[in-house]
């Protein structure tokens, strides 16, 4: 990368549309620490500039790695390891260019945050759906090419099935205008579903038209206890059966990781005085009050004999707080050693046996491993996080692989993935190889050839070129 490369990129961009030298550190950071390197930090403000950008980059063969909020969790948005590449972040890139009610859609650039898409959404009587911890920080760029789950997906589905439409620079500078607001559209390949959990290898996502849904302002909350974890399923046909599709979300929490935000976070309130290894927490929403709705599934849970004990929220303070301390089980607040993490999907109906299953295998390695879990039980998405004891000691790495694979091979055999919502980055990306079939992987491969046959476009994430 030669200084008049940097200095055309520079030309481009404009004074304030760079950083370089220390002013880059926090773009190579991620929740794992620092690793790669970066001559500049692109900052455009234009779809234009972008263009330009990699116009540049593909003429020095360049490497460059988009990057929104940098959230992500499989080391996706930074270079690899002892690499260099240009980072073009999307921070500037961050209007929201309108919404149409009537037609209930929503245009944004980029680098706009989810949760400023959601509060506009709300403004004009709409819901924007995705949803998950890092709302504040996460841009909606990235939360397209990742293809972001959250709470919200029983319900609404992944952001996939919010796009409508994309604007997308190419591997070699050209900018598809895929701006299409349309729910129907049967001209030909659905393109912009390619773009879609990309992981930024087949382009840049510039700007985005997304459907909204009429806004659920009504919500009210049940955390309770199972009298088993043998009931869970059965809960949850209850929920269905009771809610019907004001059944919003209906998640698992560990009893440890809420006893841990308890601890951590002094304003959160105690739902239950009862502990429990597990606790459910199931959400109705709709624009009428739904409370009538939550205490039926509250009684009914107690006849059927599934509930030992539970709670409603009885306003809007409540309700807030019960669904805070779920979006602090995050494990890395809590645990400080390795942690070995899957982001796992499986039917429903398997989510009790994997539980079981994948606890004994553990188990087998390792009695005083400790093993924590979250999950969407509506979609089949469980966070499963195992931390082994023995960090550093010999034979450490070794078992660390050997719970993943033998974890992994469940999931697999289960019919599951072991990247459901987070994507694959660099952490993911050998062991999702032997998830796939020679000729999934081919087809995968051979698409990304086409689309960025120099192969510079987020280099060493999701498959190998």
């Amino acid at each position: 990368m030669s200084q008049k490369f940097v200095e055309q990129l520079k030309e481009i961009l404009g004074p304030n549309g760079w950083l370089e030298g220390e002013d880059t550190e926090s773009y190579l950071t991620d929740m794992f620490g620092k690793q790669g390197e970066t001559p500049l930090v692109a900052r455009p403000d234009t779809t234009e500039q972008v263009s330009e950008v990699v116009k540049i980059c593909a003429a020095n063969n360049v490497a460059i790695i988009p990057q929104g909020g940098n959230t992500n969790v499989c080391r996706m948005a930074i270079p690899p390891e002892n690499k260099s590449a240009v980072i073009l972040s999307m921070a500037r890139m961050n209007k929201i260019i309108d919404i149409d009610p009537e037609c209930s859609t929503i245009t944004a650039e980029a680098g706009c945050f989810v949760q400023s898409l959601q509060d506009y959404a709300r403004e004009h009587n709409r819901l924007f759906s995705p949803d998950w911890g890092a709302r504040g920080s996460a841009m909606i760029g990235g939360a397209v090419a990742t293809n972001g789950g959250g709470q919200n997906v029983f319900r609404y589905g992944t952001t996939r099935e919010q796009v409508l439409g994309m604007e997308v620079v190419l591997p070699d500078g050209q900018i598809w205008d895929g701006m299409r607001a349309l729910r129907k559209d049967n001209s030909g390949y659905d393109l912009k579903q390619l773009f879609i959990g990309s992981e930024g290898t087949l382009g840049i996502i510039t700007k985005l038209v997304f459907k909204l849904h009429p806004n659920q302002g009504q919500h009210c909350s049940l955390f309770g206890i199972l009298t088993g974890m043998s009931e869970l399923m059965n809960y949850l046909e209850l929920a269905q059966k009771v809610g019907g599709d004001k059944l919003t979300a209906f998640e698992l929490l560990p009893g440890l990781g809420v006893e841990k935000a308890l601890n951590r976070y002094p304003a959160l309130q105690r739902p239950l005085d009862q502990k429990s290894d597990w606790y459910v927490l199931v959400r109705f929403s709709d624009w009428e009050n739904v409370e009538e709705l939550v205490t039926t599934l509250f009684e009914q849970g107690f006849e059927a004999g599934i509930l030992a004990n539970a709670v409603m929220s009885q306003n809007l303070e409540q309700e807030n707080n019960l669904w805070e301390i779920r979006d602090q089980m995050i494990p890395t607040q809590y645990f400080k050693s390795r942690l070995l993490k899957w982001d796992v999907s499986v039917p429903i109906s398997k989510i009790t046996h994997f539980l079981d299953s994948a606890e004994n295998l553990v188990r087998e390695h390792q009695q005083a491993a400790i093993i924590y879990v979250t999950g969407h039980v509506g979609d089949g998405n469980i966070h499963y996080t195992v931390i082994p004891e023995g960090e550093g000691d010999p034979g450490f790495d070794e078992l660390c692989n050997r719970i993943y694979q033998d974890v992994d091979e469940l999931v697999w055999s289960l019919g599951g993935s072991i990247a459901a919502e987070h994507g694959v980055g660099q952490l993911l990306k050998s062991r999702v190889r032997n998830q796939k079939s020679d000729v999934e992987y081919s087809m995968m491969q051979q698409l990304r050839h086409i689309f960025d046959p120099q192969g510079i476009m987020n280099p060493g994430k999701l498959i190998d070129s």
